[in-house]
């Protein structure tokens, strides 16, 4: 085997995908595309519902560690676990209860975490249905963070210089979907200085902050580093900024830029440019918006860069676009 401990990922054509399903070093091949499901034991799929909108068929997300993998339900989760490191996915129906919900779910993949020895939550995506329906005095999302949040205070994990990189879309399926990386190693935490910090943010967002930071970085054992991006848009301070998706794009970027800039300044020697971030989703609500969103993206990456279009309603409302991906630094020493 390698002489790692870790994850990398890369985008991979399905028929390569279907070549190294069964190698021992995929920990996840995770499909973009209407069929939503967490997998079957002995099987690295995980199928997230989302539409792409630049190709088809779409690549397939691999990711891969230093083996063997184990894939395998625990309770309701299906778990994709090497020694040290997993994957882990959820798909719960929050029927009508949108914080129950995410509190239920959240109790698991940390109780699951640390019966694998892994404990350090490093990146989370969750998809949930409808997410800016109204719900009473709050919507949909600001629910799903009140029950995340709840689930993290009681099992003492909330603490805000330790929280995973995250993402948190809205589709139109029927069930809430999570998938997350964690590990026996910890992260460090990366904020951006443009932004207030999710955790930080004020009332007018919800009873509960968000629990997530704008990025995590993680240092291997082997020397390796990773920079984990969460979804990112455009908000400055804690506010929306702009009403096109032309405007909010580049908004995005500078952001982006941003924190790759505070990486560096706290340590992390991640390279400097947005092409360092590979590979790239990008989250667009209206697929009308996806010809400027693309034209304004390849301006400001080097060509063929890889990067996953996907159809999804953002957090807010008025935002339009989000985008997230991963930085790695294969060298040691």
């Amino acid at each position: 085997m390698p002489d790692m401990l870790g994850a990398t990922v890369s985008f991979v054509s399905p028929e390569t995908a279907g070549q190294i399903a069964e190698q021992p070093d995929v920990l996840a091949l995770v499909r973009f595309s209407t069929q939503r499901s967490t997998g079957e034991d002995g099987s690295p799929w995980l199928d997230t519902g989302l539409q792409a909108l630049n190709e088809n068929p779409p690549p397939v997300q691999c990711w891969r560690t230093h083996g063997p993998v184990c894939h395998t339900r625990m309770g309701r989760l299906m778990v994709h676990s090497a020694p040290g490191l997993a994957m882990i996915a959820g798909e719960v129906s929050d029927h009508g209860d949108t914080a129950g919900a995410a509190e239920s779910l959240y109790r698991d993949l940390v109780h699951t975490a640390e019966q694998l020895g892994c404990p350090h939550l490093l990146r989370i995506w969750q998809y949930i249905p409808r997410i800016n329906e109204p719900l009473g005095d709050e919507d949909r999302y600001m629910a799903y963070c009140a029950g995340r949040r709840k689930a993290l205070n009681a099992l003492e994990r909330h603490h805000d210089t330790t929280l995973p990189a995250a993402c948190l879309l809205g589709d139109y399926s029927d069930s809430i979907l999570l998938y997350a990386l964690v590990s026996e190693h910890p992260g460090s935490q990366v904020e951006n200085p443009r932004q207030v910090s999710a955790f930080n943010y004020p009332p007018q967002y919800g009873r509960s902050s968000p629990s997530f930071s704008r990025a995590l970085a993680v240092r291997w054992p082997n020397g390796s580093q990773q920079l984990y991006i969460s979804g990112t848009a455009s908000v400055v301070g804690h506010a929306t900024r702009h009403g096109t998706i032309e405007e909010q794009t580049r908004e995005t970027l500078a952001n982006l830029e941003a924190l790759l800039a505070s990486g560096r300044a706290q340590g992390d020697p991640q390279p400097e440019t947005l092409a360092t971030i590979d590979p790239i989703k990008v989250y667009i609500r209206h697929p009308e918006d996806y010809p400027t969103v693309r034209r304004i993206l390849e301006a400001n990456l080097p060509d063929r860069h890889p990067v996953l279009y996907l159809k999804a309603d953002v957090c807010r409302a008025d935002l339009l676009v989000e985008i997230e991906g991963v930085v790695s630094n294969s060298d040691s020493g």
